[in-house]
């Protein structure tokens, strides 16, 4: 099955996560049956007509705005129209379609499904946040199909499993025993070099339970979902804090961690020091040692991350210093080199360095990608008394 998300004209973001979500919705969807997803970028305040679309496309993903020509132009392109809610005084709903509601409880768009062969699906909210609530829509939606198609069986559906890097991509391959393109389960390599594996509903427990014991820490998350979301949820329910100090990703990895509501409970600092001297005055790194090691080196990158820790009220903080290019390679530190290190109040640290291949965006993703996997393995170091528990969704509509 084939899905065409549209998205207003300049929309998704390069850099963090986008409003759709992108690629987590494609991993989210791709679980459901649905392997190619397109993109098509429309003008908000021009006419859509979904009917248009190829009818390969058996599910259509809208993101716009309550009151914007998209929005009216489907209604109209649906053979839709707009009545008096009774549930809510005054207020106006889409009469033949099912009303998308969130977590809260509020109104987030519309779905109908079209001579039952095509689902359409406004969102009036960005698509990721509200992706359970389209999820079970989709689910009910297909579940109805598979009924009148004569099963009477409940249809079932692949994982998703988020795993740190792709160092035995090809020994997982074989535990998975893929053959070809065809095979319920794959493994794909995702742009900030971690990978997802999709696990097909036929595989029983006792072989997911060799696949996560092999893994081990190294899983993550048991449903597409980005690292950013995943530490947003385990620092909030720890109660811990975080300081970030920045070279070679310029505030990316503050972006990501406060790209999420709630992040104001557990990011208290973060700054970018590109200089030696900010080093130095923001981070009292030593003069010494920026003139033995270098500002790229293992030593400086400890030494940023304890005067961010010490400069704060955190718990946890989280240095990063490189080389992103294109210039400023040498033989020995070529582009792309990368040191980290992570420390916590009771003196532990990890530390790691890399070379990452690629061009300079990809660098600094990768680069913060495994800044924020320092930080979760250091978590359950200062809190070892809490272990974090792994589930896979449930997704009954």
């Amino acid at each position: 099955m084939k899905c065409l998300l549209v998205v207003p004209r300049w929309n998704e973001v390069e850099e963090g996560l986008s409003s759709s979500g992108r690629p987590y919705l494609d991993l989210l969807l791709n679980c459901f049956g649905y392997q190619e997803v397109d993109t098509l970028e429309v003008e908000s305040d021009r006419a859509f007509d979904p009917l248009s679309v190829d009818e390969d496309y058996t599910l259509i993903l809208v993101q716009g705005e309550h009151n914007s020509r998209l929005r009216r132009s489907m209604i109209s392109n649906l053979g839709l129209s707009l009545g008096l809610d009774s549930r809510e005084a005054g207020e106006l709903r889409v009469m033949g379609a099912r009303r998308l509601v969130d977590s809260r409880g509020q109104n987030v768009g519309f779905a109908a499904d079209h001579r039952r062969r095509r689902l359409v699906i406004f969102c009036e909210e960005p698509i990721w946040p509200i992706r359970r609530t389209l999820v079970r829509t989709i689910l009910s939606f297909q579940q109805s199909q598979h009924e009148e198609s004569g099963h009477s069986r409940r249809a079932r559906y692949a994982s998703c499993w988020m795993v740190e890097g792709e160092s035995d991509r090809d020994e997982l391959a074989s535990l998975l025993e893929i053959e070809g393109t065809g095979s319920a389960s794959a493994i794909r390599l995702l742009p900030d070099g971690d990978l997802a594996i999709r696990l097909s509903p036929f595989h029983g427990e006792e072989f997911r339970d060799a696949v996560r014991q092999r893994l081990g820490s190294r899983l993550y998350a048991m449903e597409a979902m980005p690292l950013e979301e995943v530490l947003n949820q385990q620092l909030r329910h720890a109660g811990l804090r975080v300081a970030v100090a920045e070279s070679c990703t310029g505030g990316v990895i503050s972006s990501r961690l406060t790209t999420l509501g709630g992040s104001s409970s557990f990011f208290v600092d973060g700054c970018v020091v590109y200089s030696n001297e900010a080093k130095q005055s923001r981070l009292g790194v030593s003069s010494v040692l920026l003139e033995r090691h270098g500002a790229v080196s293992a030593e400086v990158a400890k030494a940023m991350a304890h005067g961010a820790l010490q400069s704060s009220q955190a718990d946890l903080a989280v240095a990063v210093t490189g080389i992103a290019g294109p210039e400023g390679g040498t033989a020995g530190k070529p582009v792309g080199t990368v040191f980290l290190s992570c420390i916590n109040r009771d003196g532990e640290t990890l530390d790691c360095s890399r070379h990452y291949r690629g061009d300079r965006q990809r660098i600094r993703q990768c680069s913060s990608q495994t800044a924020l996997h320092l930080l979760r393995r250091l978590m359950p170091q200062r809190l070892s008394s809490q272990k974090v528990v792994l589930t896979e969704p449930n997704w009954d509509p």
